[in-house]
């Protein structure tokens, strides 16, 4: 489905990398720094316009501009030497099944006349080139200047496209990322809600709501909110303890998951990773992806669970 992928000026790649990609399952392997969570980022960025958990029009940053490019572009600011303002490309080069993405908008042309595919541009907004001009003659630029940037997402047809447009779905998983909240796993917490139907997660709400209600009843917590209140005699408004009521996804936050009544977290990393894993397959994001990207699979698994984790994503 995907040929080769294309990736310029990109966060470790400075010159224009290129990597062709076989049917079927792709396993990267190199040291640490290589690039290799890069290349997957790169992926998912130019199927979805989403990098790291956020609409890239929302979330860019000079840190995804390659650092030696960003600071070879502002010393030549600084000098007076005429520098062009740096660019990421990120191009998809599908195979023959999508004629609607078909044209000759690549860098590639040596090899193909013509070509299907997607490509991300972040370059600077001609809207912008007269403001841009007068900043780099004053040569007060310390960072890259992101205000002056767009982002053209286009298919090779030249035509603009949006994630809906994109016939190719993409999922990224990554088992090692987990952000803790309140003795939740965030991670697992989100996946588990993409596998649940809009009325599951209405009841998970209204129990959840239900057990706060509950803790405001208790015999304790109100004799406590009884000494709060005498404790405040400067004002006449009631004074007590209570739980959040107001924020609609409050129970994704609070609640934990639990294997064999151990919570998540304190499950060995091995285990935790191939259930993150196996979830995160099952989901509803996962089934509807025609790419599935994976983020290290092996971390924390011996080698006989890695086989079958593999055996399993096959």
């Amino acid at each position: 489905m995907i040929k080769t992928l294309v990736i310029q000026n990109f966060k470790c790649f400075k010159e224009k990398f290129v990597l062709d990609l076989k049917d079927g399952i792709n396993i990267l392997v190199g040291n640490n720094e290589a690039g290799k969570s890069t290349i997957l980022e790169a992926i998912h960025l130019v199927l979805t316009g989403v990098f790291r958990g956020k609409s890239i029009k929302n979330n860019l940053t000079q840190y995804m501009f390659n650092n030696a490019t960003v600071a070879e572009y502002i010393e030549n600011v600084k000098n007076g030497i005429d520098t062009t303002l740096p660019e990421i490309l990120i191009e998809l080069y599908f195979d023959e099944r999508f004629p609607e993405l078909e044209g000759d908008k690549y860098s590639e042309k040596s090899s193909i006349p013509r070509a299907q595919g997607i490509s991300i541009t972040i370059q600077i907004d001609e809207n912008y080139r007269d403001e841009y001009n007068k900043l780099v003659e004053s040569k007060e630029i310390y960072s890259l200047p992101i205000e002056y940037y767009e982002i053209v997402w286009r298919s090779f047809a030249r035509k603009t496209i949006t994630s809906r447009s994109i016939p190719i779905k993409s999922a990224l998983i990554d088992v090692g990322f987990s952000k803790f909240s309140n003795g939740s796993d965030m991670y697992i917490s989100r996946i588990i809600q993409n596998s649940l139907e809009i009325i599951e997660k209405n009841n998970v709400s209204q129990s959840f709501r239900k057990a706060q209600e509950l803790f405001m009843q208790e015999g304790s917590i109100q004799q406590i909110n009884e000494k709060i209140t005498d404790i405040s005699s400067l004002s006449n408004k009631k004074v007590e303890l209570s739980v959040d009521l107001g924020t609609q996804s409050s129970w994704e936050g609070s609640l934990i998951t639990r294997l064999d009544s151990i919570p998540f977290d304190y499950v060995g990393k091995g285990e935790q990773a191939i259930i993150k894993t196996e979830l995160a397959l099952k989901n509803k994001i996962a089934e509807k992806s025609s790419v599935i990207l994976i983020e290290e699979p092996e971390s924390h698994i011996s080698h006989t669970r890695l086989n079958q984790l593999i055996s399993n994503i096959k």
